[in-house]
């Protein structure tokens, strides 16, 4: 049960529905008839086949929908699933390139993440160790080394910005959850892997490492306006800060969509800027900085942004 829990999160984003190539239609067919029968056996030869073929196509969201089944019966049919799944992602991103290789690592990161969230006081109890006491079994980790390895993963997804963001997001829909209004809101791969990478980033797991410099929201300009905001240099000596990657993130959110014509991807991710700040800001009168804030931003845009700002009311 908990190897399933493990795996749960990242396996929503995949289901067999209807490709567009008859070939894979018919073909997960096979793979969904033969989990109905109980046959993950069988089910996971039809989806290796898949994968060949998904290879020779040169289909991204097909090879990795193949991974995460492959990854799915795993956890059926193999004793030590977690590892060899971990050592699957690995092994699948050093052979690939973008934005396949992006994606992978946005994957891997998540997957660290959310076995931390499932056994965080096994490791809040775990002693700190000078270096891994196993580099391949992330089960036997301390703490900052999974953080620092999940940091390591994000940032690598992230590389390549400027490609993620001419990267459509609905060329993968076969691999997603398509929630109303996601074209407005997430259009690129590159909005798609910051807000998987923000989840992580926001948390509160603040304890991790108590530096002499450690990063604090203490400046006023960070629940300035999106502009303001956009162009403040963000630097400190505490790199291992999950506040201050989180602020960079947002920044480089906020300078991509302040060239839409659409501005409600830029509302949108500009109102979690500034909830995310009120809420992890050390500095006082946040609340009478954000009522000034919001009311130049709603002075600067059309009906359609002002009706997503409400609803910070």
């Amino acid at each position: 049960m908990k190897q399933s829990l493990f795996f749960l999160t990242i396996l929503l984003v995949s289901s067999i529905g209807n490709a567009q190539n008859p070939n894979y239609n018919s073909l997960w067919d096979k793979v969904k008839n033969y989990e109905l029968e109980g046959l993950p056996k069988s089910a996971l030869n039809v989806v290796e086949e898949i994968s060949e073929l998904a290879k020779k196509d040169k289909n991204t969201a097909q090879q990795i929908k193949t991974l995460l089944f492959k990854s799915k019966f795993a956890l059926v049919l193999e004793e030590d699933a977690q590892l060899s799944i971990i050592n699957e992602f690995k092994t699948e991103i050093s052979s690939s390139n973008f934005p396949k290789k992006n994606m992978l690592e946005n994957m891997l990161a998540h997957l660290y993440w959310q076995y931390f969230n499932q056994n965080r006081y096994t490791f809040y109890n775990r002693t700190k160790t000078a270096e891994k006491v196993d580099s391949e079994d992330f089960r036997t980790w301390d703490l900052q080394t999974l953080f620092h390895e999940i940091h390591i993963h994000y940032q690598n997804s992230l590389e390549n910005g400027l490609m993620l963001q001419l990267e459509p997001l609905e060329k993968y829909n076969e691999i997603l959850i398509v929630a109303d209004n996601s074209k407005q809101l997430r259009p690129t791969l590159f909005d798609f892997l910051s807000h998987n990478a923000l989840d992580f980033y926001k948390t509160n797991e603040t304890s991790i490492t108590k530096p002499a410099y450690k990063f604090e929201i203490d400046n006023t300009e960070f629940l300035g306006d999106a502009i303001t905001f956009s162009t403040l240099p963000i630097t400190s000596k505490d790199t291992a800060s999950l506040q201050l990657h989180a602020l960079k993130i947002y920044q480089n959110l906020i300078r991509f969509h302040s060239k839409d014509k659409d501005p409600l991807a830029l509302t949108e991710v500009n109102i979690e800027r500034l909830q995310f700040v009120k809420q992890q800001a050390t500095f006082k009168d946040k609340d009478t900085l954000l009522s000034k804030t919001l009311k130049t931003e709603r002075d600067q845009i059309n009906t359609h942004g002002l009706l997503v700002y409400m609803t910070l009311k």
